[in-house]
Order: C-alpha cells, then structure tokens, then sequence
C-alpha cells in the first residue's frame, strides 16, 4: 500500500528543489466537483432506498518543475437524509455499510510529463476497461498504482498500470484488488490505443492478475461507416472481451467472454442507438457486474443502462435502443429500452462462479443532461424495470418490479 506520508514528503522533496518553492504553489491549480444526489427507489420484493447527499471533489496539483508535478483530491460524500441505508451494492469488505460520511484522501500522487509520456505514481483515478473510476455516484473509484501513457508513435498512445490497491466508490479504504478472495493480488494492465483516421479508433488491452485471471479486450469503434450528402451518418462500434483462469486460480475456474455491438444513425439533432450484448457462462470480472468479488470498473457493456447492471449477469443476452434529442449544446434528452434474456439453467448451475439471481426484464429509462454553462450541470433519471417472473422458478408468482428516479447537481470548478 501507498504511505500517505511517504508522497507528502516526496512532494516536499521535489517541490522543495525549485528556484521558487512559493511559485510552485501560488502557480498551481484548484478544481473541484461538488455533487448533491437525490435518490430513490422503489424495489417490490427488496428494500426500498431513498437518499439525498451532498459532497463532491476538491482537488489541488502543483506548477511542474523541470516536468515534475504533484496532486492532491479529498473525496466527500455525506447523508443528509436517508430513510434507509443504502448500501451502493453488495461489496459488504469495501463499503461504509451504515451509510457513515465518506472523507478522504482519494488522490495523492506523484507525476512526470516529458518526451511524450506521462508517469504517475500514487493514489490516482484510472481510466482503463476493466479499472476506471465508475463515476455514476456521488464518487469515483481510486486507486494505488504506478500508470504511465506514451504518445510518441504516430497516430497511437501506449498505456499501462501496476496496480496494488483499489478504493470502491462507496468506500473510504483503499484494499487489495483481491481482498475479498482472502490472497494479494495486484493488477497489471498493458494496452494501446490507434487512431489512423478521424473516425477509426481501434484498443486493445490485456488485464493480468496473478492466480486469479488473463483478459484481453479489443474494442472497434467507426464514427463514420456511411455519411449521406444531407449529412445523415451511420457509426459503429464492436467490443470483445476474453476471461480465463490464471496459476493456482484463487477465485475458481474462469471462463467467460462479453461480445457487444453497437450501430448509431445520427440526423442533425436526432440520433437512434441500436446495441447488443452476449455474456458468457459466468459474469465478469473486474466490472460493477462483479462488485461483490473484484468490480474494479463500471458495467462495459454498450447495453449498460439498467438499474442494476442487469446485462453483465451470467448468460445475459440484451437488446436495446436508445433516441437521443439534443437540440444544442446545453441540453440533451434520451429514451431508452433494453430488454435483458437470462439463462435459467445458469441460475441453478452451482458451478457457475455467479448464480444468476434475476429473471428476464424489460427497461424503460428517460435520461436528461442540462448544463447551460461549464460550471452548471444538471442530470435527472426516470427508470422502470418490468421482470418477467414467469421466466424462472426463482421469482415464479411473485412481483418483482422496480421504480428508480435520480437527479445530480454538479457544480464544476
């Protein structure tokens, strides 16, 4: 783990080398995201949640010195109503289950920009597919690690992560990312991205974590497949992802995969999404569809607009489509469906590293962003989860519906 002293005296260290320590300071920058969050959510057959919370992020990072600069970000997340407690999700080992205030020091690193690349070390929010910050919420995953990004070849930027700690969203403790399996296991991640036109861009990654699993991820994306003299534009996206077990395989057989496809029709303000997503005998790891044993990122999938991640489940086949308005740059309105097909018999496949606990469902959401300015930001979510109770014996004659309305104020700074 990263010794919150050590990068403070590192940081005095190299800051202390300067011609102007006080230029280092006084020329440095401050940022910040403060959030409220109102929640709420009406679940037949579980706990209702409803929530409002206030906090955000309030970050610091020094002038560079001979390419040399440092950061800091306090993450904030206080209740201030609750008529339950509400839990982010299942993750009982990295989660202040009784709804606590959440204040900590999120980001405390070390960096060096020169020559092309980029190298920081420390506590630090990753932007990686299977480790990203997951910023849905009221914070974002952080973690500990020593990352660096390399643009020097034309047309491609090379990353790449040792990571040795990991802090959940809901949580204020930084933990093995294999905590929960009883064994220490780091995440290495090596990848790169290629954009050889405007349009195409083309990553491919490969996340390795010892005794635990190898995944390699290819995604395609073409924001130009076809373009009509009115200007019509068809774009597509193709995503792969591979999971296999590892050595002494602390977590049990893995052997799983994530296909998905996406195609985008875009007229002057109106655009219509088509996806799709095929997952394999178990969920993935890595992902919020996992948080319960190593959910190190958010849901990847193009299908990804559910209440509950519904699309990364074991065996999950989804359908969607989404109709997005947005009339200029300051407002944007979005309708979508999603309808989700789980494998009953993976439910009861007690060899499967996930029982798939819910059955088929319909979705309905109606997303809005309005943000008039840079600094003002202001989301809302009307989401309706109809679950097919007949299509397995689980849930057989029981409701089992969901209602989940969400408004984010940002300010930015």
């Amino acid at each position: 783990m990263i010794k919150r002293s050590l990068l403070l005296s590192l940081l005095l260290s190299v800051s202390g080398s300067a011609q102007s320590l006080e230029d280092i300071f006084a020329e440095g920058k401050v940022s910040g995201n403060l959030r409220a969050f109102w929640y709420d959510g009406e679940r037949e057959l579980r706990i209702d949640r409803t929530a409002l919370t206030v906090g955000g992020i309030l970050s610091y990072k020094t002038a560079p010195y001979e390419g040399v600069s440092g950061g800091v970000s306090l993450f904030s997340s206080n209740g201030i109503t609750s008529l339950t407690h509400m839990p982010e999700s299942g993750q009982t080992h990295n989660l202040n289950l009784d709804g606590s205030s959440i204040n900590t020091l999120g980001e405390a690193y070390l960096q060096y920009t020169g020559y092309d690349t980029s190298i920081k070390y420390g506590r630090q929010r990753l932007d990686l597919p299977l480790s990203n910050d997951y910023y849905n919420r009221m914070l974002p995953n952080s973690f500990e690690a020593l990352s660096f990004e390399n643009r020097s070849l034309n047309h491609t930027t090379l990353k790449g992560a040792y990571i040795t700690g990991w802090k959940y969203k809901g949580s204020d403790t930084f933990v093995s990312p294999t905590y929960s399996l009883g064994v220490d296991r780091d995440i290495a991640v090596l990848g790169g991205i290629y954009t050889p036109t405007a349009s195409l861009k083309i990553e491919l990654y490969d996340t390795f974590v010892r005794d635990v699993m190898n995944a390699p991820y290819l995604q395609i994306i073409n924001n130009e497949i076809w373009k009509s003299s009115e200007g019509t534009t068809l774009s597509g996206a193709l995503q792969y992802l591979n999971e296999r077990s590892t050595g002494d395989k602390a977590v049990g057989d893995v052997d799983t995969y994530l296909l998905g496809l996406r195609g985008i029709l875009t007229q002057g303000s109106w655009s219509l999404s088509t996806l799709y997503t095929r997952i394999g005998d178990q969920s993935l790891l890595g992902t919020g569809g996992r948080y319960e044993k190593m959910g190190w990122g958010a849901f990847i999938t193009y299908t990804d607009l559910q209440i509950d991640g519904e699309s990364e489940n074991a065996g999950a086949e989804a359908y969607g489509g989404v109709l997005t308005y947005r009339p200029d740059s300051s407002f944007e309105i979005s309708a979508k469906y999603m309808k989700i097909d789980q494998d009953d018999a993976i439910q009861s496949n007690s060899a499967s590293l996930t029982q798939n606990p819910r059955p088929d469902s319909d979705e309905y959401n109606i997303d809005a962003t309005y943000q008039p300015n840079k600094e003002f930001r202001l989301r809302t979510r009307l989401a309706y989860i109809n679950y097919d109770r007949e299509s397995t014996s689980l849930y057989k004659n029981k409701s089992y519906d969901e209602t989940n309305v969400r408004i984010i104020a940002d300010y930015l700074f």
